[in-house]
């Protein structure tokens, strides 16, 4: 196992909340690739559901309240159950349209928190590339689920980020569509949709694509990754040598996720 798989498969759930705890303020201003696949997963979500309301509802990995805001747009609920690391989340603005809704915040590893029964629906907005190992959450959301209820997630795929893993060997381990479905199946849900595809971002320099990632909370390093002033500068000439003279770019590979408790 590499030392990106550890990172992966062995998260410091402390360090990922000071990480996105520090990026609150920015995120919803940097983070325009999950805003849109937010969009396209409540999109999803409508229409493969065919239902617009729903009873209780939690979200995991709220976070500054990019993917509530975008279920409001299209939905309603009666209870709010929203989950994240860090208690900066119960500052969040209640969305106008779920102003009705009575809220409960959950703190902490959704992993070993007790999750309310009874649920209609969970959602999470890239957050679950940060969870291992995923089986046993899946197992998890499941048991918490009401007959019938509905999991839509987005998250990523291998060939997420693959710039930063290719010049720094540091990067968290996605898994693949295939082995999501082999995970969800496993847990007893029916798959409705999977959908994976490339948003590539332009930057000006190297050094703008860093910033963007810290803004958005992922900086894809491990706790012993250093930043020196000859890895920075090796960084910049090699990610400048593979650009194409327009920029450098970075990709993304979201995955959009639906499926329901049979």
């Amino acid at each position: 196992m590499t030392s990106s798989d550890n990172l992966g498969k062995q998260a410091d759930t402390q360090a990922i909340a000071k990480r996105f705890d520090q990026a609150y303020h920015s995120y919803r201003t940097h983070a325009t690739v999950q805003a849109d696949m937010a969009r396209r997963l409540m999109a999803s979500l409508v229409a493969y559901s065919q239902r617009t309301h729903f009873g209780r509802v939690l979200e995991i990995g709220c976070g500054s309240g990019l993917l509530t805001d975008e279920f409001a747009k299209v939905c309603t609920a009666d209870e709010m159950y929203l989950n994240d690391l860090y208690p900066q989340i119960c500052h969040n603005p209640k969305p106008s349209q779920l102003a009705d809704a009575h809220y409960q915040y959950l703190i902490g590893d959704a992993r070993t928190l007790a999750l309310p029964d009874g649920l209609e629906l969970i959602i999470s907005g890239a957050a679950m590339q940060w969870m291992y190992p995923l089986d046993t959450l899946m197992d998890k959301l499941y048991q918490s689920l009401g007959s019938g209820g509905y999991v839509a997630l987005s998250t990523f795929g291998p060939q997420n980020l693959w710039q930063i893993k290719h010049l720094t060997g540091q990067g968290l381990t996605y898994h693949s569509a295939d082995e999501l479905s082999v995970i969800l199946t496993k847990a007893g849900f029916g798959l409705d949709m999977m959908m994976e595809y490339e948003q590539t971002l332009s930057f000006d320099t190297p050094v703008a694509v860093l910033r963007h990632l810290q803004q958005t909370g992922v900086t894809a390093t491990s706790s012993q990754f250093r930043w020196t002033k000859q890895r920075l500068q090796a960084f910049c000439q090699e990610y400048h040598a593979m650009s194409d003279g327009q920029g450098v770019a970075l990709t993304y590979q979201p995955m959009l996720i639906i499926v329901h408790k049979v």
